[in-house]
């Protein structure tokens, strides 16, 4: 079983790839929609990371980051994807895949967590809905 503050820090990671994975693309969007998509989806990750860091402060632990490797390797993957097809079409299916991932990991991280506290529940929930709302809104760029 996982606990409650396992759970917190895969919600800032999850969140921190979020705003980490939209710095990367931004760079190559070139529709004004999906720059503004991209960029709301981007406030949104931050506030999750934001709220995980500082439930994790409350209960004297600190947040813990993605490791430095995982970082450079998913910033060189997304840059090499994002340099060959700049297309909104692309960047849209690249973020997809992230939020599918994201989804995914959070999915079975919640189910492995023995969760008491409604708070971080409810965190994990909005994480979830954030993924997934996210893969709804990107679908109109493809």
């Amino acid at each position: 079983m996982l606990t409650e503050t396992q759970l917190l820090n895969h919600i800032y990671q999850t969140a921190q790839m979020g705003v980490e994975g939209i710095d990367t693309v931004l760079r190559y969007a070139k529709n004004p929609h999906l720059v503004d998509a991209l960029s709301a989806q981007r406030t949104e990750y931050e506030k999750l990371q934001s709220s995980a860091d500082s439930m994790l402060h409350a209960r004297g632990e600190p947040s813990k980051g993605i490791s430095p490797v995982a970082r450079l390797s998913s910033e060189a993957m997304s840059t090499m994807k994002a340099m060959t097809d700049r297309s909104s079409t692309n960047i849209a299916e690249m973020m997809i895949q992230g939020s599918t991932m994201g989804v995914t990991k959070s999915l079975r991280t919640i189910r492995d967590c023995d969760l008491h506290d409604g708070e971080v529940r409810a965190l994990a929930d909005k994480l979830l809905h954030t993924e997934q709302s996210n893969i709804e809104e990107m679908k109109q760029f493809l």
